[in-house]
């Protein structure tokens, strides 16, 4: 039928196998479903069943913890810890939005992240 060298049809034969192994490689692909196992704010029991969301507290967390809550990097969590070593200890969660570059939505994000006791 066709009349071709026998390099040619080495070629023709990796070629193949190439777009073989494409599109069962893309086969795969579509049927990886991922999946979100983080667990960064559960603590666990012996029975691994999440118990309550471990919180930040803002009156005797270091700038580290801080920084570890959402939307709060190095040097909104060094404000926090300046604006308490000036002012003393937060008597409220809410007294987070007296601090510089805290406004309604940061609020909003880390509200259920902090404690004060």
């Amino acid at each position: 039928m066709f009349d071709l060298e026998k390099r040619e049809k080495s070629i023709l034969l990796v070629l193949l196998a190439i777009l073989l192994i494409g599109l069962a490689f893309g086969s795969y692909q579509k049927r990886v479903v991922p999946v979100d196992v983080r667990s960064d704010n559960f603590t666990y029991t012996a029975e691994d069943t999440p118990v309550d969301v471990i919180k930040v507290n803002i009156n005797i967390s270091d700038a580290a913890q801080l920084e570890k809550l959402k939307g709060v990097g190095k040097v909104l969590a060094d404000r926090i810890v300046e604006y308490r070593s000036k002012n003393g200890n937060f008597s409220s969660i809410e007294g987070l939005k007296k601090v510089k570059g805290i406004g309604g939505k940061l609020y909003e994000k880390i509200k259920d992240e902090v404690s004060i006791d």
